[in-house]
């Protein structure tokens, strides 16, 4: 452990080195035990309180499992989306655990009244988006409440984001439904990392809007991951309603080696009193050498009344370059004149509504000191408290 001094309150160096800040960590500790026993003020208690915070966040920052790596965390820690996870998760954790830690220390002893002191806690823009996920998911894996927190805390960077892509992924039905190298689980990780990357524009804001917006972003990533699985899920749903065949298109889907000559005559089996009405379609496809003048006939011998109505079909059959004028008759009959021919405009393209999570940023007017924008290399100033 080193002592420190500057805007950085306490510091998980990769090495593993721990840095603490003299003035705001070491020196209310060293008062604490210099006067144990004693009754403090709130102000004290909470200056207690905020440096063993400090102290068990820190420290839960070397956390991983076996084998895991310094080299891979620090390769993860740069990824987007890394950074906020991890410094919520540790918070979060250190939060529900201080007063367990103080209890196994005897600082509740030494400090009397130090649990019943609330401290606000660091890292506002982060650690409300991680508790809302985190409880998202322990719901949906049939998990205890905080089980996941202490399952991710135990983690590295490395570790933690592919926990949460495993167990949204496993808490759906696709594992069931699509083959092991579908392209879902890396656009779920994209979303996660995307939606917990945003979070970094409200790190400096005031505690309150940074508490907000970072809930706002929670929901929407929430969102944002629920459709993406609902997608997933429907291409691989069966849907009967939409395999049905319609009588049409089985007949020729059935019989497709069935020439013209063969549907016409499956025609005529099926519906053998339409022969007396009209002339049967395989009689113009199987004779097409007959003259217009051989089907005028049957049509006057078929239908000698419809003559007498309407000129014959060969008129406008036959002359096909006149401009045929609808007679007296038949225009009282059909009692309107014929559309004109006027170009329909082309639909107006839409633009789609786009979808994407944005929540508005906010400048920090805080009044506590805040440490400079931390570069994501150094893991020294993600510590930052």
């Amino acid at each position: 452990m080193i002592e420190s001094t500057g805007a950085i309150l306490g510091l998980a160096h990769w090495d593993g080195t721990l840095y603490l800040d003299r003035e705001a960590i070491i020196d209310p500790l060293h008062h604490l035990y210099a006067h144990a026993g004693e009754t403090h003020s709130a102000a004290t208690l909470i200056s207690y309180r905020e440096s063993l915070a400090t102290l068990l966040h820190e420290q839960a920052h070397f956390l991983g499992p076996t084998n895991a790596t310094q080299e891979a965390a620090r390769d993860a820690f740069i990824k987007p989306g890394s950074r906020q996870l991890e410094e919520g998760i540790t918070e979060a954790w250190a939060q529900d655990h201080l007063d367990a830690y103080l209890h196994h220390l005897g600082i509740d002893k030494a400090a009397p009244g130090i649990t019943s002191i609330q401290a606000p806690g660091y890292y506002a823009a982060f650690v409300p988006a991680v508790r809302t996920l985190t409880t998202d998911l322990e719901s949906r894996n049939n998990l205890a409440p905080g089980e996941l927190l202490a399952l991710l805390n135990r983690q590295t960077a490395a570790g933690q984001l592919p926990t949460l892509v495993a167990l949204t992924y496993n808490s759906t039905r696709l594992p069931d439904l699509e083959p092991p190298n579908a392209p879902t689980r890396d656009r779920l990780e994209s979303i996660l990392r995307s939606g917990l990357a945003h979070l970094d524009n409200f790190e400096f804001a005031p505690p309150e809007t940074a508490t907000a917006n970072s809930l706002t972003t929670a929901h929407q990533l929430l969102d944002h991951l629920h459709h993406e699985i609902q997608s997933a899920e429907s291409a691989y749903t069966f849907r009967p309603h939409l395999t049905a065949i319609r009588p049409t298109e089985s007949r020729h889907a059935l019989l497709p080696h069935l020439d013209e000559a063969q549907r016409s005559e499956s025609r005529h089996t099926l519906h053998p009193h339409l022969d007396e009405v009209r002339p049967t379609e395989s009689t113009h496809t199987l004779n097409p050498h007959r003259d217009e003048a051989q089907r005028s006939e049957s049509r006057q011998t078929l239908r000698p009344h419809l003559d007498e109505l309407r000129p014959a079909e060969s008129t406008y059959t036959l002359r096909p370059h006149e401009h045929a004028t609808p007679s007296p008759t038949h225009t009282a009959l059909a009692g309107v004149a014929p559309p004109s021919r006027r170009p329909t405009p082309p639909p107006q393209p839409t633009s789609p509504t786009p979808r994407a999570l944005v929540s508005p940023h906010h400048p920090s007017t805080g009044t506590r000191p805040q440490p400079p924008r931390p570069n994501p290399q150094p893991r020294d100033l993600h510590q930052t408290r």
